[in-house]
């Protein structure tokens, strides 16, 4: 083990692809969440970057800037919550698939876009919309880019830089978090079900997987780094949404507009170690976290997987250290009495949990102990 990283053969245990994947899911749609009020949650994701795609009485859609028809479902009802998340097939034929094995049928989707949908579960209970034939929407004007002097490439003379003070335009849902009380179990169904593909595996000091970044299997076609990212935790829960801009300046006038609201900033600015995405996290007025991200790295499936340790280094390049309200790992009463029951009932997992908390409690570098 060097600077975080373990070889893939002796010291870590591999996470092999699926052999046979069921499907192989074309594309991350979106995210779907239940609000008590929805005029205070469009409020946040207008000011986020999102914009209205429709809007009813007891459902809000929000898009991007692509194609999409909504990257962002919301459901009015009494509790905040994470209800689960829509995934693409290229064919109507893995929609029928998929209906057969999980004892599902094919509906008609609702929303903009509509198409059909499949309706499943995945072992943690988390909702897993798969759609195929929906319209695409049309794309929104992007505004351009701004370009960088450099010591070898000079593009702007008596010129000046003054990003405009508004919203980052969303170009897209890039990933979600989920985490798990089985790890392994939850991991391999996505792999088996959907054929995601691990990018990088987080370990325990011993080599034990208990995270791994997937991403989509799009075979010679270039992909982001991950779309799932699955890790053990304590609960089910979605941890974070992550949402692409189109640069640095975008994810920093980001930052400057939530600032001037009463929301509540979680992380960065920062860059990724793995995916090496330029971050910068914030919570909703329910306290669900949100990323803003640029320049992310892209793979195609032959690239091969690498293992890593699971600590708070590994998270970030540069940056502030990770905030320890940003892992949320308070021992509530609610999830004492979980680990009590696990530790009758497992107590290998009750062990990899609590290497994995000691893990993420010391600090991300040396200067900071």
């Amino acid at each position: 083990m060097s600077n975080g990283v373990l070889k893939s053969g002796p010291g870590a245990i591999a996470l092999p692809r699926s052999a046979s994947p069921l499907v192989k899911a074309k594309q991350l749609l979106y995210a779907h969440f239940e609000r008590p009020d929805l005029d205070m949650t469009e409020r946040y994701l207008v000011d986020f970057g999102l914009v209205q795609a429709m809007r009813s009485e007891n459902e809000l859609f929000m898009r991007g800037t692509g194609t999409a028809p909504y990257i962002y479902r919301v459901t009015r009802g009494r509790n905040a919550r994470f209800l689960g998340m829509g995934l693409s097939v290229p064919n109507a034929e893995d929609l029928e698939l998929l209906a057969r094995r999980f004892g599902s049928r094919v509906e008609r989707a609702p929303g903009p876009g509509s198409g059909a949908v499949v309706h499943l579960r995945d072992p943690d209970g988390v909702a897993v919309h798969v759609h195929h034939g929906f319209v695409e929407s049309e794309p929104l004007v992007v505004r351009a880019q701004i370009l960088h002097n450099a010591p070898s490439l000079t593009v702007r003379v008596n010129d000046t830089q003054r990003p405009k003070l508004e919203p980052p335009q969303v170009t897209k849902l890039g990933h979600l978090v989920l985490e798990t009380p089985d790890f392994n179990r939850s991991v391999r169904w996505y792999m088996d079900t959907f054929g995601f593909i691990p990018s990088d595996v987080m370990c325990l000091a011993d080599g034990t997987p208990v995270g791994s970044f997937t991403r989509l299997d799009r075979g010679s076609e270039p992909t982001d780094h991950h779309t799932v990212f699955i890790a053990m935790g304590m609960e089910s829960k979605v941890d974070h949404v992550a949402f692409e801009v189109v640069d640095l300046d975008a994810v920093e006038m980001g930052q400057q507009v939530l600032m001037a609201k009463p929301y509540r900033h979680a992380w960065g600015v920062g860059r990724h170690l793995l995916g090496s995405q330029i971050f910068d996290y914030w919570r909703d007025p329910w306290g669900q976290k949100h990323e803003h991200y640029a320049d992310g790295d892209l793979f195609d499936a032959a690239q091969p997987p690498g293992y890593h340790l699971m600590d708070r280094g590994g998270l970030y390049q540069w940056g502030p250290d990770l905030p320890d309200d940003f892992i949320d790992a308070r021992m509530t009463p609610a999830r004492l009495w979980r680990v009590l029951k696990l530790s009758i009932k497992d107590k290998a997992r009750v062990k990899l949990l609590l290497a994995l908390k000691n893990s993420m409690a010391r600090p991300g570098r040396q200067w900071q102990r």
